[in-house]
């Protein structure tokens, strides 16, 4: 069984998903009732944290305080997407247990004569985001279970405004792309992947994140033994 930490409603498609390229049961947990206690009752075999419907500011910190516990101590593979990838990213740059709030980082603006696929969306203040959102080229930089099998530039499936701006101390860059420096990042001595993307978000012919989930069941099954 697997552990899906949601941050957001609705996850019953992406469960189903999970499922099918895991092969396991995918039991959803709310993040806010995600902590060391929990996974130690419930033992699961890797923790998956899906991305965030709300922007990241409105999130109590206390309430995310549990899952940034399990994301530095829990000894089991775990997965952060695109809001749970930021998460790892706010966690492992500063401190959570003493952070106030949390902020969103949003992804930069263009360049001039740069013509990158994005949408122009915004909010009620009226800030302006460039908003990346369709099926992205995604580069890898580095050789990783996690990428076994695909080639070197992918299409996944892209849906954020925001990124990780610093790649956190003791965390390696495995992939990236255009418009998204950090698109992939791995802690170098434990099973922590964060992606910016959404391997869930797979269908046909966008297969390449269905694979990568595929591969990190396989992380998971070897380092159970």
């Amino acid at each position: 069984m697997y552990i899906y930490a949601v941050v957001q409603k609705r996850q019953g498609r992406h469960k189903a998903k999970f499922e099918s390229a895991l092969g396991q049961e995918c039991r959803i947990v709310s993040y806010d009732e995600l902590n060391l206690r929990a996974v130690e009752r419930l033992r699961p075999r890797g923790v998956i944290v899906s991305g965030f419907a709300d922007q990241i500011e409105n999130y109590s910190v206390k309430g995310l305080r549990g899952l940034d516990e399990v994301m530095h101590k829990a000894e089991l593979p775990i997965l952060g997407i695109c809001g749970g990838h930021q998460l790892i990213g706010f966690g492992f740059n500063r401190n959570l247990k003493r952070a106030r709030r949390l902020f969103d980082e949003p992804i930069r603006r263009l360049r001039a004569g740069e013509d990158l696929p994005r949408h122009v969306t915004g909010d009620a203040r009226g800030t302006t985001y460039f908003k990346a959102e369709g099926y992205y080229p995604i580069r890898r930089l580095k050789n990783d279970p996690l990428f076994r099998g695909l080639p070197r530039t992918m299409l996944l499936k892209c849906a954020h405004y925001c990124e990780v701006k610093k790649l956190p101390e003791d965390f390696e860059l495995l992939a990236s792309s255009g418009h998204c420096a950090i698109e992939a990042m791995r802690h170098r001595e434990r099973l922590l992947y964060g992606v910016q993307f959404h391997p869930e978000g797979y269908e046909a012919p966008f297969l390449d994140g269905r694979r990568i989930l595929e591969n990190f069941g396989v992380i998971v099954e070897k380092f159970w033994g």
